[in-house]
């Protein structure tokens, strides 16, 4: 009953009156907003943005990758094998990944007048390329799966910058493989741009056959088994049965060979590492905006009760409790923060929004690795942050009403 008086009485008090008080409660909206506009535009960024890097990383790299076998006496094999008894522990420990054999070898693409050092990545043409073809900005991705494309590369277009290449020239290229070099010509298919500059400047696409020729090995040999489709939250994890079931192969006399693996996670350690960071950025950012809320709304609140000091002391002299006088000016506050919480909402969706779907504000891709500032509009996430804005404003305004709460009812109607 009392609490709803409060509710009542509070409803009636207008919050924009002229004066110091209507200016504070513009202030304290103002700031209210502006805070939670900030937060909104941090968290879809630094999400939208490791995102952006993940799926660059994963791209390029495959989240679980089984590496060339260990012999017993400790000596490393240079390629591996796919035989039926690897895949089906794969397929076993793994239920749910998707496998594709792939070689990768150093090489020197050379001109008449200039030479870029690169890796040659051949794959299986199984499964999907979208990352890859997502990246072409001339010619095409070609469909490996053909005969007719063995000799053809897909290189970066820092490198056919370097090179002065375009879309159909030939280029020499040499390969240094078992103790002597192997020339080959390839023509220029398509040429990608994927923003991630270490990776363009060291990566170019080739044929799976044409590498196997160059080793002189079979179909079913390459140097690495890519292992891909596996939930990002569970790489390390699953990473890890997969090298437990392989080590038990070993064991039990499955396999002659140990079978290492590796996944993204620790191999791309420098740019998730980089990432993790972005957390503690983000903390600081929210703790800053909330203490920006923090002042203005303790200030307006200040200034609400000053100038209903006279109400107060009615109130009180009335019988009114002391709860109830502060529920009332707590009520009054969280109104102000619920406007500033629809207006920063409002603007600070429609402005990721407009980013989102328009890319309207550009990065420079060599420094960010990314060509527009990224955003991604997580509903729960966002959900979460209004509640919790809600629940640190209520918890701010508590100690500040107690001050209404504790005027005395004598003093101030002695002054009327």
């Amino acid at each position: 009953m009392k609490q709803s008086i409060g509710l009542w009485i509070s409803r009636r008090l207008r919050l924009n009156r002229s004066g110091s008080s209507g200016a504070g409660v513009l202030i304290a909206t103002g700031g209210v907003a502006l805070a939670l506009i900030i937060m909104e535009f941090t968290l879809a960024i630094v999400v939208g943005f490791k995102d952006g890097i993940r799926q660059r990383l994963m791209g390029f790299d495959a989240q679980i990758t089984v590496v060339p076998p260990i012999s017993r006496d400790g000596s490393e094999a240079n390629t591996l094998t796919v035989t039926p008894q690897l895949v089906d522990i794969v397929r076993r420990t793994l239920p749910d990944s998707k496998m594709r054999l792939s070689l990768r070898q150093p090489a020197l693409l050379k001109t008449d007048d200039n030479f870029e050092g690169l890796i040659l990545i051949g794959q299986e043409p199984t499964g999907d390329f979208n990352f890859e073809r997502g990246n072409i900005v001339e010619g095409i991705w070609p469909d490996y799966a053909a005969d007719s494309t063995r000799n053809q590369i897909v290189i970066s277009r820092a490198t056919a910058s370097a090179l002065g290449l375009n879309v159909g020239d030939r280029i020499n290229t040499s390969f240094f493989a078992n103790d002597a070099v192997k020339l080959r010509r390839f023509t220029v298919a398509g040429i990608y741009t994927s923003n991630f500059g270490e990776y363009d400047r060291t990566v170019a696409y080739g044929s799976l056959p044409a590498l196997q020729s160059v080793l002189a090995v079979d179909s079913l040999t390459g140097n690495r088994l890519d292992i891909r489709g596996i939930d990002t939250n569970n790489i390390a994890t699953d990473a890890d049965k997969l090298q437990q079931a392989l080590v038990d192969a070993v064991a039990n006399g499955s396999f002659e060979e140990y079978y290492p693996v590796d996944n993204i996670t620790r191999s791309g350690a420098v740019y998730f590492n980089w990432l993790a960071l972005l957390d503690t950025n983000v903390v600081v950012i929210f703790i800053l905006m909330l203490s920006v809320a923090a002042l203005t709304l303790i200030s307006s609140l200040f200034i609400l009760i000053l100038e209903r000091v006279s109400l107060i002391g009615t109130l009180r002299a009335l019988g009114a409790s002391k709860a109830l006088v502060r529920n009332i000016f707590v009520d009054m506050s969280l109104r102000i923060v619920g406007r500033g919480m629809i207006i920063g909402n409002i603007v600070g969706i429609g402005l990721l929004l407009v980013q989102q779907y328009t890319h309207a504000i550009p990065l420079n891709p060599e420094m960010y690795y990314l060509a527009s500032v990224p955003v991604e509009i997580n509903i729960w996430a966002f959900v979460g942050l209004n509640i919790g804005v809600a629940v640190a404003a209520w918890l701010i305004l508590i100690l500040p009403a107690r001050l209404a709460s504790s005027i005395d009812p004598a003093r101030t109607l002695k002054f009327e």
